[in-house]
């Protein structure tokens, strides 16, 4: 299915949005499911289930839930030629190499001197294995992951993997909060693009028993990594700082230190 408009887009917050065959394999397996929480909380009512039916039954869930996309959004600083980028063909996964390509990029445009440039390619954690090969999406507005969970995102140029080893440096830090400009990629994502198995296939069982009058305490956003490139199809548009709607989605005014 990646490439190309999927057979249905899932909002995780709203039922109407949610694919009928998710529903009906949801609701076929609601008495095991529903088992399973109770026996996480304690209080066994419907009976027990074991760990391996459990497996099995979120197994078959993703099988169901691959036939579809998320709607979810990327937190980045980008400059005009990335987004371009981003539009025609898509979003890559970072690794090593495409990191230096884009400072190499930003050097011969005259935005950073070689200087700046070896060091930038000389540190980070581009090649690390919890960096690599992974792009970021929160699957609900990015508000909600608080100030401290998307700001160093949009007011540093270069993803978590470069900010992290030169934020805080004196020269460093400040040019790359000049580099680009705040985005959210917003995307219609194949959920087979994602990582799997994962905590959204539990978020979605459990949210579905929600809707249904069962209690928990447990969040129900959900963060997950694409693995695969994705294509320019399934990137819905790229907001741009400060229109009305990354301020709605970001709150951003609301922060202590202004974005720019």
């Amino acid at each position: 299915m990646t490439g190309g408009r999927h057979a249905r887009l899932m909002q995780l917050n709203e039922e109407a949005t949610w694919p009928s065959d998710v529903l009906t394999y949801l609701q076929r397996n609601s008495d095991l499911f529903r088992a399973w929480e109770e026996q996480r909380l304690g209080s066994a009512a419907t009976g027990s289930v074991s760990g391996a039916d459990y497996d099995r039954a979120l197994v078959g869930l993703r099988d169901v839930l691959n036939n579809h996309a998320l709607h979810g959004y990327h937190c980045a600083r980008l400059t005009p030629a990335e987004i371009d980028h981003i539009r025609s063909t898509g979003m890559q996964l970072p690794n090593a190499a495409i990191l230096r390509r884009r400072i190499e990029v930003v050097r011969d445009a005259g935005l950073v001197d070689d200087e700046i440039a070896a060091q930038l390619t000389e540190k980070n954690q581009a090649g690390d294995s919890n960096s690599a090969n992974r792009i970021w999406f929160c699957f609900f507005p990015p508000h909600q992951a608080g100030q401290s969970g998307i700001e160093s995102l949009l007011r540093y140029w270069g993803g978590e993997a470069l900010y992290n080893s030169h934020d805080t440096h004196p020269i460093r830090g400040p040019l790359l909060a000049r580099l680009g400009m705040p985005c959210l990629v917003e995307a219609d994502v194949p959920i087979e693009s994602l990582r799997g198995p994962s905590f959204l296939d539990m978020k979605i069982a459990r949210q579905f028993l929600v809707w249904r009058g069962f209690k928990t305490s447990e969040p129900m956003r959900h963060e997950d990594c694409v693995i695969r490139p994705l294509a320019a199809s399934d990137i819905v548009r790229v907001i741009q700082f400060p229109e009305s709607d990354f301020l709605d989605l970001t709150r951003c005014r609301e922060w202590e230190s202004p974005l720019t």
